[in-house]
Parts: C-alpha cells; structure tokens; sequence
C-alpha cells in the first residue's frame, strides 16, 4: 500500500519556496510559530508564520517585501505576545549586506502587530552612542524587559553584549559583553 505524499509548504500555509521550519509553541495561547527562510535567495528574506493547534493552515505575520527579513523572535511566557526583529538587506553588484530595521510586537490573540522601535530609536547605555538588535532570547514575565544581544558602539569597534531592553521607555542595559560571538 502507497502512503500518501506529505503536505508542501504551500499546502498549509507557509511560504511558497520556502523551508528549514524552526518551529516555537506558545502554550498559554496553543500557537504554533515557523520560522522559514527561501530555498533559492541571495537575500535573506526569512519569514514568521502562525497557527493555532487546532487549524489546518498556517498565516505568514507580517506583509513584507524581500527586502526585510524576520531575524530573531521571542515569546512572552504569560501573555499572548510575541518580539520579532527585521533586518533591511540589500544587493549592490553581488555583495549582500543588512542593516538593523526594526522591533515589532504581534499579539498572539489578535493577530496584530505594531513597530515598538526602528533604528535610532533605542537609547544605548551611558558611554555608547549607537545601539541596534541582533538577536531576541526572551521576554520577561510581566512583558516590560526583553533579554536580546545588542550591538554597541561608541566610535569604533562595535560591542556585542547580553543586555536588557526596558520597552517602557526603548533604553537598554548591558549584562554582559560577549566574546566572539560570530566565531
């Protein structure tokens, strides 16, 4: 007896082209969230998409052009919210480079979304002057701090650290400095 052929991509939702799912479940909510990327791309261009348990098909959050790509997200342990960082990436002449877009805050329940920060926004630490995202680890139980490695720089080389994001008031706060991160 044949066994039937699995779903594609498409099938349930996700985006066509795409793969490599990293897939996150918010249990207070029962979302399930994929994190894909593009097969064939020179940009990134990867994507969030979300269902609940209980349907079939997946819904791509957001509505963004190539250009942006979903990098990093975290989920609020309590409540029904999820972070999500964008990176701007762009080819000139075969070379491909990102830059920082912007944090974004999609609520699980609703299924909206709104832009907490864009570049230039976040208030670095004292002695910095510039400050971006990298990456999303968490979110703190009352939804007021997200945990996140932030880039820092004052006029030279950039500082990678484990820092606070207080999403009252956008400042940030280094915990750590991490060392070789990209090694």
């Amino acid at each position: 007896m044949a066994r039937p052929s699995s779903p594609s991509f498409s099938d349930v939702g996700l985006p066509d082209g795409h793969a490599f799912p990293e897939l996150a479940y918010h249990q207070p909510t029962g979302s399930i969230i994929a994190h894909t990327r593009p097969r064939e791309s020179r940009l990134p261009s990867h994507r969030l998409s979300i269902r609940r348990v209980s349907e079939p098909r997946y819904t791509v959050i957001g509505d963004f052009p190539p250009s942006i790509s979903v990098s990093s997200f975290a989920l609020s342990p309590t409540l029904p919210i999820l972070y999500f960082i964008t990176f701007a990436w762009s080819d000139h002449n075969g070379n491909v480079g990102g830059d920082w877009d912007a944090l974004h805050r999609f609520t699980l329940d609703t299924r909206q979304y709104e832009i907490v920060a864009r570049r230039g926004e976040l208030i670095p630490p004292d002695h910095y002057r510039f400050a971006w995202l990298s990456e999303l680890f968490s979110v703190s139980e009352d939804d007021r701090t997200l945990f996140c490695k932030a880039a820092l720089q004052r006029e030279g080389p950039i500082d990678y650290c484990l820092s606070e994001l207080s999403l009252a008031d956008l400042r940030l706060a280094a915990i750590t400095r991490l060392d070789a991160v990209f090694a």
